[in-house]
């Protein structure tokens, strides 16, 4: 095998990049909802922050998910 096929096998794909920001930003969004004051749901905002903390890395990994198949 020559070295720049296996250079490139080694380069991570855009799909494991957005896999990885997705899980980091899960569990800081699951980390900051379980021990600080924050609310799950407000007034003024409805479900914004349980939706922006948990819910939307959860669709974006399910989407990279379904994708690949």
């Amino acid at each position: 095998m020559s070295r720049s096929s296996s250079s490139l096998a080694a380069t991570p794909s855009f799909s494991q990049y957005a896999a990885a920001i997705g899980l980091c930003w899960l569990l800081v969004g699951a980390f900051a909802l379980v021990l600080t004051p924050l609310p799950a749901r407000t007034a003024g905002a409805g479900w914004s922050p349980l939706f922006w903390l948990v819910l939307a890395p959860a669709c974006a990994l399910a989407g990279l998910r379904l994708r690949r198949g």
